[in-house]
């Protein structure tokens, strides 16, 4: 969804099947536009918008919280298309003068925006840090061990995987850390995305047999396809014993499930 001080523009299309759309310029100064990424249609819209804009304003900016494309941040075989690379070109033809990211999946991707400003969930994971006050702090790989652990002085653990890059499959994971304090403890378990939740799964799976408790989870951007049956045929959140809860943003997910709390509205 693409808006404008709160406003969703509203995208017609023509018989053809391309765009049409009206946007009045707001009585502003500086214009935001906010995107919540649902699909790569709105890379063309956003195209559409911000050109638009820019004939009334010199400040256009943009609130950008999920990052399109930022799975495919490397190149590793012939094959690879670098999809993040030309989709930051993209966003940089615009020419925003600002440009909102929050907790990006890569760091390639702030690399490549111009004009980015980085929010990561500092005061998310505080908030539930405080609200569970013994849980032990465990990150699901050394990515969110290396992105996270700075800002909390709290025991933690993290998740050392072993992937097989033809597959792209994880074949393993072990736990490193202040791994005697997660018996008889809850977890916050903390990691930037959750899509069909296979590596977050394994890391429940051995934080139980350790003797954890309550296992909650902290993702700044959560898939719908969390929801579906992933998981020897269940979804995550349906395994008995094993996730109490997920606290995410409203960045991507636009679904409902009993044990997934949005904690922070864009």
């Amino acid at each position: 969804m693409i808006s404008i001080a709160g406003k969703p523009i509203d995208f017609k299309h023509f018989n053809d099947g391309s765009c049409r759309v009206n946007i009045l310029p707001p009585p502003t100064s500086t214009v935001w536009i906010r995107w919540l990424y649902e699909s790569d249609e709105e890379i063309v819209q956003l195209f559409y918008a911000a050109n638009h804009l820019r004939a009334h304003y010199k400040e256009i900016c943009l609130d950008m919280p999920y990052i399109n494309s930022a799975r495919q941040d490397r190149v590793i075989n012939d094959d690879d298309v670098f999809t993040l690379k030309y989709f930051c070109e993209l966003i940089n033809s615009l020419h925003f003068k600002r440009v909102r990211v929050y907790d990006p999946h890569s760091n390639v991707a702030a690399a490549l925006l111009d004009n980015v400003e980085v929010e990561y969930p500092v005061q998310e994971i505080g908030n539930l840090l405080f609200k569970y006050s013994s849980a032990c702090l465990v990150f699901p790989d050394c990515g969110a061990e290396h992105k996270y652990r700075k800002f909390f002085n709290v025991p933690f653990a993290f998740g050392v995987k072993e992937r097989n890059w033809e597959t792209q499959k994880i074949e393993s994971l072990q736990l490193a850390g202040d791994t005697h304090y997660i018996a008889g403890h809850p977890i916050l378990l903390c990691d930037d995305i959750l899509s069909r939740g296979s590596t977050i799964y394994m890391a429940a799976k051995l934080l139980k047999e350790r003797g954890a408790s309550n296992i909650y989870v902290w993702v700044s951007h959560c898939e719908n396809t969390v929801l579906g049956p992933h998981i020897n045929g269940q979804s995550l959140l349906d395994i008995p014993n094993l996730i109490t809860k997920v606290y995410t943003t409203n960045s991507i997910f636009t679904a409902s499930h009993p044990k997934i709390e949005v904690l922070k509205f864009f």
